[in-house]
C-alpha cells in the first residue's frame, strides 16, 4: 500500500446510522475489539500508524452535525484518534472493554473511534479499540487491524507510515438490490422463495422472545456486562467436523446452543417462541459490493422455534441453518434497513430534543430475541510486522435494541465467545447462560 490523496466525506447519515446516533442519548450502541499483541510496540510509532489508518478510511475522520432541518450529517474534520496508554498487568482487559462499550462518544467533536493500549511488559500488550457502531462492524475491525499492522511494518522497514486512501462509501441502504435485480435472476422463483420463507417464519406461530426480564430498568440506567468464554482449538475442530457432517455451520451450532440455554432460563409461554438471529455480513450482496472500507454492513436472518426439554440439538441446528439459507436466497435480509427508514423518519419528526424519548420508544417496540454474530476464522497476516497478533475477540453493546447478544471469533484455532447483556439481567445470570450454552455443545458432541 502507498500513500496518496485522501478523499473527504460529507453526507447525511443513512437510516440505520441515524438511529444508532439517536440511541446515544440513552445507551451507546458501541462495538469494540480486544487484541493481544506480542512484540516491542513503541507508543509514538503506534500513533503514526493510527494517523495513517485515519487518513485511509474516511469514516474515521468524521463528527456528526445536524443541519438547519435537524438532519444529522457526517462532517469531515476531527482531531487524531485518541490513544490512552496504561501500564498494567494482564487480567483486567475485559473489564476495561466493558467500560469502553458503556461510554458514549462525543459525536459533535469526533472521531467515532478511540483506542486503549495496555502495556503488560516490554514484549506484551493489549489493544482495545472502540467504535461507534454507525461506522464499524466486525469485518471492518479486521481490516482496520490489518491496516495498523501494515503501517507498522512499513515504518519498521524505514518507509513512510502512509496507506492508500479509500474513497468514501455511501450508506449501505442505498446499495440494496432492487426488485429489478431479482427479476434479472429469475424473479418469479425469487418471489416464490420470499413468500415461502415468510410463511415458514410465521408458521412458527409466536411472538419473538428471548430472555424474560424480571425488573424493568430505564435504558439510561442499564450498563452492559460482558462474560467471555473460550473454546480451545481441539474442541473447535470437533465442532466444525460435526457441523459439516450435519450439513450446517459453526454459527448455527452456536445459535442452537444459545437458544436451548435461554429456553431453559425463560421457557416460551402461550403465543411466544424463542427467536434466534444470525448476524450476517452483507457486503457481497450489496450493489455495488463493498470492499475493505469500514462501516456498518450487517443484517440478520431470524427464525422462531418452539423449544422444549426434548428438542434434539442437531435437528435444531439443521433447522436454523435451513432457515438461514432460505432467507439468504431472498430479499428478506434487507428488511431491517427498510424498517429503519421508517424509524429514522419518525425520529427526525420528534426532533433532536426528544432523542431520549425516541430511543426508549424504539427500545420498547423492538422485538426481543437472541443473536449470534460469528466472524468465523479470523486471519490477520502482515509480513515483517514487528508486532504479532496472538488473540482477537469482540463485543457489542445492543442494550437499546435487545438486552442480550453474543459475539464470536476464532483466531489461531481458539474461539472467544462473548456473552453480552444488560445489568438488568445481572452478571450471574449471564454467566450461567454462557456456561449452559457451552455445556449444550459438549453434551451434543458426546
Amino acid at each position: 500500500m502507498t500513500s496518496g490523496q485522501q478523499s473527504a466525506i460529507e453526507r447525511p447519515l443513512g437510516a440505520t446510522e441515524d438511529m444508532y446516533w439517536r440511541f446515544d442519548s440513552v445507551s451507546p450502541l458501541n462495538f469494540g475489539s480486544i487484541v493481544r499483541l506480542e512484540g516491542v510496540l513503541d507508543v509514538d510509532v503506534l500513533r503514526f500508524a493510527l494517523r495513517a489508518l485515519q487518513q485511509r478510511h474516511p469514516l474515521l475522520r468524521v463528527y456528526i452535525e445536524t443541519d438547519g432541518q435537524g438532519a444529522p450529517w457526517f462532517r469531515e474534520g476531527t482531531g487524531d484518534i485518541h490513544l490512552q496508554v496504561l501500564d498494567q498487568a494482564s487480567g483486567q482487559e475485559w473489564s476495561l472493554l466493558e467500560t469502553e462499550l458503556n461510554t458514549a462518544f462525543d459525536t459533535k467533536s469526533g472521531p467515532l473511534i478511540r483506542c486503549l493500549l495496555i502495556k503488560h511488559n516490554h514484549q506484551e500488550s493489549t489493544l482495545i479499540t472502540t467504535y461507534h457502531h454507525a461506522i464499524c462492524d466486525g469485518k471492518s475491525a479486521i481490516f482496520l487491524l490489518r491496516d495498523i499492522q501494515q503501517s507498522l511494518a512499513q515504518m519498521d522497514a524505514g518507509e513512510a507510515a502512509g496507506l492508500l486512501p479509500l474513497p468514501p462509501v455511501e450508506y449501505y441502504g442505498d446499495r440494496i438490490p432492487s426488485m429489478e435485480h431479482y427479476a434479472e435472476n429469475d424473479g418469479l422463483r425469487t418471489a416464490w422463495k420470499t413468500v415461502q420463507a415468510s410463511v415458514k417464519f410465521m408458521r412458527r406461530v409466536g411472538l419473538p422472545m428471548g430472555l424474560r426480564n424480571k425488573h424493568e430498568v430505564p435504558l439510561s440506567e442499564q450498563r452492559l456486562i460482558v462474560e467471555p468464554r473460550f473454546l480451545e482449538p481441539e474442541l473447535m475442530k470437533r465442532i466444525a467436523k460435526k457441523a459439516k457432517v450435519e450439513k450446517a455451520s459453526v454459527q448455527c451450532v452456536l445459535n442452537a446452543a444459545l437458544s436451548l440455554a435461554v429456553a431453559e432460563d425463560s421457557p416460551a409461554r402461550f403465543f411466544h417462541a424463542t427467536s434466534c438471529t444470525q448476524v450476517l455480513d452483507i457486503r457481497a450482496q450489496l450493489i455495488p459490493s463493498v470492499g475493505e472500507d469500514c462501516g456498518c454492513f450487517v443484517s440478520g436472518a431470524t427464525s422462531l422455534h418452539r423449544l422444549h426439554g426434548h428438542t434434539d440439538f442437531w435437528q435444531l441446528t439443521r433447522d436454523i441453518h435451513k432457515r438461514m439459507l432460505e432467507t439468504l436466497a431472498t430479499p428478506l435480509p434487507f428488511f431491517h434497513p427498510a424498517v429503519h427508514e421508517s424509524f429514522a423518519k419518525f425520529g427526525r419528526m420528534m426532533g433532536e430534543s426528544s432523542m431520549a424519548k425516541f430511543s426508549e420508544l424504539i427500545g420498547n417496540l423492538h422485538p426481543e430475541g437472541l443473536s449470534v454474530s460469528n466472524l468465523g476464522q479470523v486471519k490477520i497476516e502482515v509480513e515483517n510486522c514487528p508486532v504479532r497478533i496472538t488473540e482477537f475477540a469482540f463485543a457489542t453493546n445492543t442494550n437499546v435494541l435487545n438486552y442480550f447478544n453474543t459475539s464470536a471469533a476464532t483466531f489461531n484455532g481458539r474461539m472467544t465467545w462473548s456473552f453480552s447483556g444488560s445489568s438488568m439481567l445481572g452478571r450471574d445470570r449471564i454467566a450461567i447462560i454462557a456456561d449452559r450454552s457451552i455445556n449444550k455443545i459438549l453434551d451434543a458432541l458426546e
